[in-house]
């Protein structure tokens, strides 16, 4: 009775391997942090389901380091059967392909060329990372090659130029290693023809599933993205600064913080930013103003400013942090120079601007002068610029970076040219 019970039991449990499904989970273009999120949601469904197991098609040049390392400790702690099938596996890709249980290379397929680099912004040249990160993700290649039982000399070499492989490997030159070179290196366990023959041969189960990154990934990597996040900080910015130079019209903080909240936005879909980011940077931007319009200088707030927002940016890109650091600077520079070049003149503006101080003509030199210590009112916000009304005259003036509010009335203390500088009278 007891064997015919255990006999049951078995057919039983064969039968549910037989109906359960293999998932195949597509690692296609750049490695990124929305990427490593859409790999982790995979992974917990296949557990979560009792999946046959997960096969990983890797298509990819590499990408960042960090959303590298997410993928593979989740594929190493993973209790599904995982297979990677390779059609090009470089750089942080190797990595992950390493990880798996089992690796099938199919006809053409590459694994290997991951030294780590650096990307200079703007020219976009490359150069290889210094040693101490090198050292680093050696170690790392070496960590998961030895968990998966595969040649840990042949991983490093992968990873840094200067290890030699005899006979395999040119000295400075990371090694990349064709199909059938893998297999012949107990690297990979076999070339296969298809993701078909790499699932009979890995016995995993036929009825498969493939799992697309949702929308949510979708949204996290184009926001991500370092050139559209540069810009989207750079408008963020933008929108910001105008508003404080024409307050009250309201559309170009909306469009700002619209930018910085789709910055954010991206981060925090692909699990890179947290309030801390956020506090960060918005910290920073208010120090940045402070030194700007309060304390006009270049001092302890501004410095402090500027190193927490790029720490914001750090924490949120990580190794990209310079290339959208850069960028976004460019483009800051640009839309400011446009900006006040373009914008007291052209059409568009005109709504941001204040109508008294546009439609005002300066007065001439000799009248402005005659206009020291003078006594009016201000006729607008001054923030620091405005206009103001001395008797029956309205100038165009400009505070030392003080605000004062309209209906202040204010005292004419330095006239250099065109430039009428104004203090507010106390009492």
């Amino acid at each position: 009775m007891k064997l015919v019970r255990n006999l049951i039991f078995a057919l039983l449990l064969l039968a549910g391997l037989a109906q359960a499904r293999t998932y195949v989970v597509p690692i296609e273009g750049t490695i990124d942090g929305p990427l490593a999120t859409f790999v982790e949601q995979s992974l917990a469904r296949a557990e979560r389901e009792g999946a046959s197991g997960v096969v990983f098609r890797i298509n990819t040049p590499g990408g960042r380091v960090d959303a590298a390392i997410r993928i593979t400790d989740r594929i190493l702690a993973s209790s599904v059967p995982t297979l990677a099938v390779i059609e090009n596996a470089f750089s942080a890709g190797a990595l992950i392909s390493l990880a798996a249980q089992q690796i099938m290379m199919l006809p053409g397929s590459n694994i290997g060329a991951a030294l780590p680099i650096t990307v200079t912004p703007v020219v976009e040249n490359t150069n290889p990372a210094d040693r101490k990160v090198i050292s680093a993700l050696k170690g790392k290649f070496r960590a998961v090659a030895e968990a998966r039982g595969r040649p840990a000399n042949i991983a490093e070499a992968m990873v840094d130029p200067e290890v030699e492989v005899r006979g395999i490997t040119t000295k400075g030159e990371p090694l990349t290693l064709s199909a059938k070179k893998a297999v012949e290196l107990k690297v990979a366990d076999a070339e296969v023809a298809s993701l078909r023959a790499a699932l009979e041969k890995a016995g995993f189960s036929s009825e498969i599933e493939t799992l697309e990154p949702g929308p949510q990934v979708r949204v996290a990597r184009f926001l991500t993205d370092p050139t559209i996040a540069a810009i989207l900080l750079a408008v963020g910015v933008l929108g910001l600064v105008l508003e404080f130079f024409t307050p009250g019209t309201f559309i170009p903080a909306i469009i700002g913080l619209t930018s910085l909240g789709l910055f954010f936005l991206g981060g925090y879909l692909a699990g890179l930013s947290s309030a801390l980011t956020i506090i960060l940077l918005f910290a920073g931007l208010l120090l940045v103003a402070f030194e700007l319009f309060v304390t006009p200088g270049f001092g302890i707030p501004g410095l402090l400013g500027l190193g927490l927002i790029g720490a914001s940016i750090y924490f949120t890109f990580g190794d990209e942090a310079l290339q959208v650091g850069s960028y976004a600077i460019i483009g800051l520079a640009v839309g400011l120079f446009l900006m006040f070049r373009y914008l007291p003149k052209g059409r568009v503006a005109r709504p941001f601007v204040l109508s008294s101080a546009v439609e005002e003509v300066a007065p001439p030199k000799n009248e402005l002068e005659s206009l020291l210590g003078a006594i009016g009112t201000a006729l607008t916000d001054l923030r620091p610029a405005g206009t103001a009304q001395f008797g029956d005259r309205r100038v165009d003036v400009v505070t030392l970076g003080e605000f004062i509010d309209r209906g202040q009335t204010i005292r004419v203390i330095q006239v250099e040219g065109p430039r009428v500088v104004v203090r507010k009278v106390e009492g």
